[in-house]
C-alpha cells in the first residue's frame, strides 16, 4: 500500500482555481481527476487530450460554465470547501468515510503514490489534509479585483430582463455532481431584476473568502499553525501567459514536482484565455 498526500488549490470563487489545478494535473505525480486524460499520460496523446478536456471544460458560453467546469472526483461529503463544516475531520475519519463509501479513485491514489489535488475557498484547512503542499491564488490589485468582480457576475449569474438566476443553485444550470444536494436544499435561485444590487453586493462584492485573498498575510499565520507549506500566484500572472508560463516551473519546483511540461501548458493557457472576459 502506498501513502496519501495532498496539494491543496485555494482561491475565492472565480479566480481562475479550476483552471490552475487542471495545470497543476498535468504532472505525472498529481492525479487528474479526468480518469480519461489520466490513463493517457504515459502516451504520445495526452497533449491532445488535455488540449480538449480545456476546450470542453471551460466553454465560451459562460452559463454553461458551472455545467461544465471540472470537479473533484473523490468523496467530499464529509467536509465543504467554503464553509466550516467537517474542519475537526481527521484523516483517519476521512478514510473510514472513503471506505464506507468506496472512494475508488482516492485508493487508487494510495496504491500508486499519485498526489490528490483537493480544491478549498475557506482559510482554515481541515485536519485531515494538515501537513500538505498549497498554491494560493491572491487577488490584490484594482485591475485583479475588477477583473474578478466581472468574471464571477457572469460565470455564477445568468441575468436576463426579468430575473436573475443564481446558477450554482439551479438545476438546469449547476453541474451534474452538485445536483443532488441542489436538489436536497432547494434555495431560492430565481430572484427579481430588481435585486441585482443587493445580489452583486452580497455574492461578489462581499464574497466571505475574499478578505483573505485580498490580504494574503492573513494566510501566513493560519499556514504556521497547520503547517502548510504554500505559494502564492498573483492572479495576474494567471491572466498573461509570459507571465504565467516563468511562474508555472518555479511553482512546480516549490511544491517538489518534476518539470512541468511548458509545450502542452502554454497550449492549454492559450485554450482557456480565450474563454476569458
Amino acid at each position: 500500500m502506498g501513502k496519501l498526500s495532498f496539494i491543496l488549490t485555494r482561491f475565492t470563487h472565480g479566480s481562475a482555481g479550476k483552471f490552475l489545478s487542471t495545470v497543476l494535473q498535468t504532472s505525472n505525480q498529481i492525479d487528474h481527476w479526468s480518469v480519461i486524460v489520466q490513463s493517457q499520460k504515459d502516451t504520445d496523446l495526452f497533449e491532445s487530450v488535455v488540449a480538449e478536456y480545456v476546450r470542453r471544460s471551460f466553454p465560451c458560453d459562460h452559463t454553461q460554465h458551472l455545467r461544465l467546469e471540472p470537479m473533484v472526483p473523490y468523496n467530499t461529503d464529509m467536509y465543504s470547501t467554503g464553509f466550516s463544516r467537517g474542519n475537526d475531520l481527521t484523516l483517519d475519519q476521512y478514510l473510514a468515510n472513503a471506505h464506507a463509501k468506496r472512494d475508488v479513485r482516492l485508493f487508487e491514489c494510495i496504491k500508486h503514490n499519485r498526489i490528490v489535488n483537493l480544491i478549498f475557498h475557506k482559510p482554515t484547512i481541515p485536519l485531515f489534509c494538515r501537513n500538505s503542499k498549497s498554491v494560493t491564488i491572491t487577488v490584490t490589485t484594482d485591475e485583479e479585483k475588477q477583473w474578478l468582480f466581472k468574471t464571477l457576475w457572469n460565470k455564477h449569474f445568468l441575468e436576463t430582463k426579468d430575473s436573475i438566476r443564481i446558477l450554482s443553485s439551479d438545476p438546469e444550470y449547476c453541474n451534474f455532481v452538485s445536483l443532488p444536494t441542489v436538489l436536497k436544499f432547494a434555495n431560492q435561485y430565481i430572484y427579481p431584476i430588481s435585486d441585482k444590487e443587493i445580489l452583486y453586493q452580497t455574492l461578489v462584492l462581499n464574497d466571505p473568502t475574499n478578505s483573505w485573498y485580498f490580504d494574503p498575510e492573513k494566510f501566513i499565520k493560519s499556514d504556521k499553525e497547520n503547517n502548510i507549506k504554500n505559494v502564492f500566484i498573483k492572479l495576474s500572472d494567471m491572466l498573461d501567459k509570459t507571465k504565467f508560463l516563468k511562474v508555472i516551473p518555479l511553482l512546480f519546483e516549490k511544491l517538489e514536482l518534476e518539470e512541468p511540461n511548458l509545450s502542452s501548458i502554454e497550449s492549454v493557457h492559450d485554450i482557456w484565455l480565450t474563454r476569458q472576459l
